[in-house]
């Protein structure tokens, strides 16, 4: 990308010498720059930043960036077309200021003066480009298992490929946006965790099949989520019901009927626990196309492919239902 950028600003610096209408600026800011976000009301959202050089950046937009990433296992990105509802605006001050405290308002400050101002005409594009957090630590299901581990093994214990396609219930899920891996309604931190306090053995059968993979834990031939008898006890499904196989114990012995060989009593509950997580994902903006004119003269500044630079975005309680 910054090669992209050094290009353009060599061949502009040609045409400036030849008609001295277009205007070379030594931008500080590229798509590593650390960019903020205003939303306002009817939709409209405001990405800035003001640079070290008193550089007042702003592209206003309209547009849900949250549907390109609800319900979406692997969000590519984006486009939102330069015209009169999506602006780039850009400035130069005489003095530093927040970019929150500049842009965030309904009346922007009277201070500091603007030096020069440029907007953009009808044209070009803003690109978008999401990736989600992939940092060693990220466990976004807060299952207990970072992401990056949550993919399929080969036969030698290995980690295989780089998409995290492992969808262990087949529920459409995968596993690291997946609270609950083999569906038997125990979510997986609860077995990860009971496992290791000794409650009770990571594989109960025997069956190479870690309890948090096993759908039928005990190998009774009853899968754990049948064996919660009292599911469907506190009213009409699914809004009201009580799904926890972990409380069922009929026969008193200190073992829950998931994980007594002695206890087969089942009732079909074809229903599971809601998926409910939290996202974030960094989000790359950049640049095309666009011309800026300055508003007080015919002067413009045109930018091929411009890295304008990343914000974060987090999903709160976001509930995912592939199923």
């Amino acid at each position: 990308m910054k090669k992209l950028v050094i290009l353009s600003i060599s061949l502009l610096a040609l045409i400036a010498c030849d008609d001295g209408d277009i205007i070379v600026s030594d931008f500080n800011f590229n798509e590593e720059s650390n960019l903020n976000l205003c939303e306002f009301d009817n939709n409209r959202k405001v990405l800035h930043i003001v640079t070290e050089s008193n550089e007042a950046i702003a592209f206003t937009f309209q547009r849900d960036i949250l549907e390109n990433i609800i319900d979406v296992i692997n969000p590519d990105g984006f486009s939102v077309p330069i015209n009169n509802s999506n602006l780039v605006n850009f400035r130069r001050l005489d003095a530093s200021v927040s970019s929150d405290a500049y842009f965030c308002g309904e009346i922007p400050p009277s201070q500091p003066n603007v030096i020069e101002e440029y907007e953009s005409t009808s044209g070009g594009s803003v690109e978008f480009t999401i990736t989600r957090e992939s940092d060693p630590d990220v466990d976004t299901d807060a299952d207990g298992i970072p992401d990056l581990e949550e993919r399929p093994i080969d036969e030698n214990g290995n980690f295989t490929g780089t998409v995290f396609n492992l969808d262990t219930d087949n529920d459409g899920i995968p596993n690291f946006l997946d609270i609950d891996d083999d569906n038997d309604n125990i979510p997986t931190i609860s077995e990860l965790n009971a496992a290791a306090a000794n409650e009770i053995n990571a594989d109960t059968d025997g069956d190479g099949i870690p309890n948090y993979l096993d759908a039928d834990d005990d190998g009774d031939g009853v899968i754990t989520r049948y064996e919660d008898l009292n599911a469907l006890d506190t009213g009409v499904p699914p809004a009201q019901t009580d799904l926890n196989p972990r409380d069922d114990d009929t026969d008193q012995d200190g073992i829950p009927n998931y994980l007594d060989t002695d206890s087969s009593e089942s009732l079909v509950v074809d229903y599971y626990r809601t998926n409910q997580i939290s996202r974030s994902f960094n989000i790359t903006v950049v640049f095309n196309n666009i011309t800026l004119k300055n508003t007080a003269s015919e002067r413009t500044i045109r930018l091929d492919s411009q890295g304008f630079g990343v914000f974060s975005l987090t999903t709160e309680d976001e509930i995912l239902s592939f199923r």
